[in-house]
């Protein structure tokens, strides 16, 4: 099959569309961030940065089917991935060019931001390793580094990296932004895996869900959440914003504790076909929303600021 006769809904479930609030979400919160605290924008960097990081996730999304797919990990059966190669409505060599466009693309973009402000080479280039690296090159995520470099990737070097486009100025609430945003997409990340313990387990991959085992990973998640929760608001009450940033997150709690109640409750045992665990089916779509919510609340509390 080549690309030409792929349709535009394939390539949309390919790229994993709904995840890229992931990307987004921290980017539009650290934006409201930079005109409460009255920094000074560059509309065209920003909008360029934007949509440089949606490629670059896009980019890393792609390459991760691919590698999960010749690894044997995402199988017709299972939840994992997007499902288009298991599918066969595309090849994995096309997926994989796209992977590499992608990246070609978000570099392309980004280009504009770090030839004017240099500060940004460093982050540029963890970012650029981190997605490169993360299911391709040493494989990241099948060593046990995978939630190391999802909190980085997506949290403090996703902010202090747009911050630092869109305004020139990096702050401790950027900081502070980033980890609440770097352990809720910790969050999908380590509810996928727990998840997948017997699949991921069965091919050689390594994972802290596996290291953990099922109370560990338990216990690791409500950690990772309630880092989540707390460390936006007491990032903006330390920065001295108005009181709706500070109170209106909290609201988060709701559904990250109807999540927890789900996880804390669930089992990792397999159904008959040994794929997937009946018990944690579609959970990561809750987390994936839980991330999304607490993004738009850490938003809502700082356009309410603003009021």
């Amino acid at each position: 099959m080549t690309s030409t006769t792929i349709s535009p809904s394939v390539w949309l479930r390919a790229i994993r569309a709904p995840s890229l609030t992931a990307t987004f979400a921290p980017c539009a919160a650290t934006a409201l961030l930079g005109y409460v605290s009255g920094w000074t924008i560059d509309p065209g960097l920003a909008l360029f940065s934007v949509l440089g990081v949606l490629a670059v996730q896009i980019g890393v999304n792609l390459m991760n089917d691919v590698e999960d797919d010749q690894r044997g990990i995402d199988v017709p059966g299972t939840l994992g991935g997007s499902g288009v190669l298991q599918a066969r409505l595309v090849s994995p060599a096309t997926l994989r060019r796209a992977a590499w466009g992608a990246f070609a693309v978000g570099f392309a973009l980004g280009l504009p931001a770090l030839i004017a402000e240099p500060g940004l080479l460093a982050l540029v280039a963890i970012a650029a390793l981190g997605a490169w690296g993360y299911s391709g090159g040493p494989g990241l995520k099948y060593r046990g580094l995978g939630d190391l470099a999802v909190v980085a990737l997506c949290g403090p070097v996703l902010t202090a990296g747009f911050a630092l486009a869109a305004f020139g100025h990096v702050a401790s609430s950027v900081l502070g932004l980033g980890i609440a945003f770097g352990f809720a997409a910790l969050g999908i990340l380590h509810v996928n895996n727990f998840q997948d313990m017997r699949v991921d387990a069965a091919h050689g991959a390594k994972t802290v869900a596996l290291a953990l085992g099922t109370g560990g990973s338990r216990a690791y998640l409500v950690i990772m959440y309630a880092i989540a929760l707390g460390a936006w608001p007491v990032g903006a009450a330390l920065a001295s914003l108005p009181w709706p940033a500070v109170v209106i997150p909290l609201a988060a709690a709701i559904p990250i504790g109807s999540l927890l109640r789900r996880l804390l409750g669930a089992t990792t045992a397999a159904d008959a076909s040994g794929l997937q665990a009946p018990t944690l089916a579609l959970v990561r779509i809750e987390a994936a929303k839980v991330h999304l919510a607490l993004g738009a609340l850490i938003s809502l509390g700082l356009i309410v600021s603003l009021i």
